[in-house]
């Protein structure tokens, strides 16, 4: 299956880079079009309806984010290209949005393209950018949606409703608020960078826990999670969960 494909960037020689890197490497990807800006990606983008787009986010004017809020409904792919300190790369990783660091390394590029196809062929949903929309408006809150992927599709949750997440085998068990837990083919060091920014804390090697749903704290390193559930403090961890989230928060042990 060939993609058509957009690049949409201010930068002369990054759109070459990627030009000829996609021919290369990329022989799923057709290429009909090239921007400079938002306007021009806005023109490019009716005119070819393509299906995937790779869009910088800071543009001169108008910003990456700010051309695909004007798209009442997005029916195409889009790959974010980014500079590593890029404010609103915590909204794409736990929004499940691909992006690529600059410079772009062609094995990355590589592999984007090929979930790309993927997500094309399996005719995905792009819902994924509706809670992109949500996340821009939460960055780095707890109202923000965090894409929680299972065996076969995504379930959208709010950070808040996370209590906390284990390790089991290679996989992650999600506990909620609602009492219910979802399993994600996630490993856990994977939430562990999701959702450093959120307010949790890595209590354990197989343990991260929500500091917002923390009910009590347990001397002989215990804590008691709002749902009742135990959750065990590593001994290496005590001294500085004690200093760091209980004497913050004041609660009793």
């Amino acid at each position: 299956m060939r993609l058509k494909a957009i690049i949409v960037d201010d930068e002369p020689k990054l759109r070459t880079v990627l030009e000829i890197k996609l021919k290369e490497k990329c022989p799923d990807i057709e290429l009909v079009g090239m921007a400079g800006n938002v306007p021009e990606g806005f023109e490019l983008i009716n005119q070819h309806k393509p299906d995937l787009i790779f869009l910088d986010i800071a543009m001169p004017g108008e910003s990456g984010f700010d051309l695909i809020s004007k798209f009442d409904k997005i029916d195409f792919d889009i790959i974010f290209v980014t500079g590593f300190n890029e404010y609103a790369i915590d909204a794409l990783r736990v929004s499940a949005i691909d992006y690529l660091l600059k410079p772009v390394r062609t094995s990355d590029l590589v592999e984007a393209v090929e979930k790309a196809v993927k997500r094309k062929e399996e005719r995905v949903i792009m819902s994924r950018y509706d809670v992109l929309q949500h996340n821009l408006n939460h960055l780095g809150d707890q109202k923000s949606k965090i894409a929680i992927p299972g065996a076969q599709s995504y379930e959208f949750i709010t950070v808040e409703e996370i209590i906390r997440c284990e390790g089991w085998q290679k996989y992650t068990r999600i506990f909620l608020k609602n009492g219910t837990t979802i399993v994600s083919s996630y490993n856990l060091g994977v939430y562990r960078k999701i959702l450093k920014t959120y307010d949790f804390y890595d209590c354990h090697k197989s343990h991260l826990i929500n500091r917002t749903h923390i009910k009590r704290y347990l001397r002989e390193g215990t804590v008691v999670m709002s749902d009742d559930s135990n959750v065990p403090v590593s001994r290496r961890k005590k001294e500085e969960f004690v200093e760091q989230v209980i004497k913050n928060m004041n609660i009793a042990g």
